[in-house]
């Protein structure tokens, strides 16, 4: 079983943020790497366990003041068995059992709270394996955590826990996400959504990822991976699949024979460098009454310094698409300055956040003021200009 339900149990969930490697299982609860030492005066890692029971959202303790240990006979820093753990067998599963009952009571009404019990026999037992080994602790983090059952990711999500945000983060459960160009910006548009627990994330491009591309991309590409040329798909989905389940990969260009590729998305991002197919792409999302994003940037060299616009055009159904759908760019005859210009990250980054922030608004994540389809940021002036259906048409 997953620790979610210990999210939700005020006691239990310290353990949580204190980064303990707590589960449930077989309706016992688990408290991994627990350092000790052994008879031979070897530090090495074990487990904790007892059973509970799941009520609502409490975790219920089923046992007193004892709780069990898995692993050799655990010792004091000098090698001495504790006297404490009396050899007593615990099946926890076909796999798990625990060899050692520990029983250490504070005082006539035992424990005060299940942190309180789990915390002290955590410290009878890793205090003489830290006076060995500085280096040893008892909580090594969300690493260790298993994912939520219900929950795309392969670790915990502890950052929205600890904020407070797992409600809001319901608005993005069921979203199919698709990014279409993953070059610059792109590439910081999967960053932030593989962040959230949507549903699904599809990567198409048709590209491999060479030298310039991870001086606009997130994160630190390994010379040997730029030397195989991977694709950009596989790329990207091997990285952020490191941390999100629900990603698939596409190596392709959208064209009007694949358009079908973007019919199951509930919101795509348009964000290929290439303009040729942006139009065409819009409307037929149009047609689909599927939302989406385009982003871009207009960057030129002037005297000597580069300046220029980052926009984003985003449509939904039931607003002004046409407004939105004309606000999106004709392919250009010339190449602009950016494509020679390839060290701009930080724009790329920020073309991506404002892109993400604009679908989280329309998801009602964040508070929606302006309601805008058209905003553009001025690199020069560090403005950012939106513009609402309204204004757009004049009404």
């Amino acid at each position: 079983m997953s620790t979610a339900p210990l999210a939700r149990d005020g006691d239990l969930r310290r353990l949580l943020y204190d980064g303990y490697d707590v589960s449930i299982v077989a309706n016992h609860l688990l408290i991994r790497q627990i350092p000790y030492v052994t008879v031979d005066r070897t530090v090495t890692y074990g487990f904790l366990t007892y059973p509970v029971t799941v009520s609502g959202e409490r975790i219920v303790s089923d046992t007193d003041h004892r709780i069990w240990f898995g692993g050799t006979t655990p010792c004091n820093e000098h090698g001495v068995p504790l006297s404490l753990a009396n050899p007593e067998a615990r099946v926890v599963s076909d796999e798990l059992a625990a060899r050692f009952m520990l029983s250490s009571k504070p005082g006539p009404d035992g424990y005060p709270s299940q942190y309180e019990k789990v915390t002290a026999y955590v410290r009878i037992l890793s205090h003489p394996a830290m006076a060995l080994d500085d280096n040893v602790i008892a909580t090594p983090g969300a690493a260790w955590q298993e994912a939520e059952d219900d929950l795309p990711f392969r670790y915990r999500d502890t950052a929205s826990s600890r904020a407070g945000l797992a409600a809001l983060n319901q608005v993005f459960l069921e979203q199919r996400i698709v990014i279409i160009g993953l070059g610059g910006t792109g590439g910081y548009i999967l960053d932030q959504v593989a962040k959230t627990p949507v549903e699904s994330i599809l990567l198409v491009d048709d590209d491999t990822f060479d030298n310039h591309n991870a001086f606009r991309a997130p994160g630190a590409a390994a010379l040997d991976q730029l030397r195989e040329r991977p694709a950009k798909v596989d790329y990207f989905a091997d990285l952020y699949g490191r941390m999100h389940t629900g990603i698939a990969t596409e190596r392709t260009c959208i064209t009007a024979e694949n358009l079908a590729l973007l019919d199951g998305a509930t919101f795509v991002f348009v964000a290929m460098d290439d303009a040729t197919m942006k139009p065409t792409i819009a409307a037929h999302l149009s047609r689909r009454g599927i939302p989406f994003i385009d982003v871009g940037m207009g960057v030129e060299e002037i005297d000597a310094k580069l300046s220029g616009l980052l926009r984003i055009v985003f449509a939904a159904p039931g607003g002004d698409t046409a407004a939105a759908l004309a606000r999106i760019p004709k392919p250009a005859v010339e190449r602009d300055d950016y494509d020679r210009n390839i060290q701009v990250a930080d724009l790329n980054a920020l073309n991506a956040t404002l892109a993400v922030g604009r679908w989280k608004r329309s998801l009602g994540f964040y508070a929606d003021g302006t309601g805008e389809t058209f905003a553009t940021y001025s690199i020069y002036t560090n403005d950012v200009t939106n513009e609402a259906p309204d204004e757009e048409t004049g009404e």
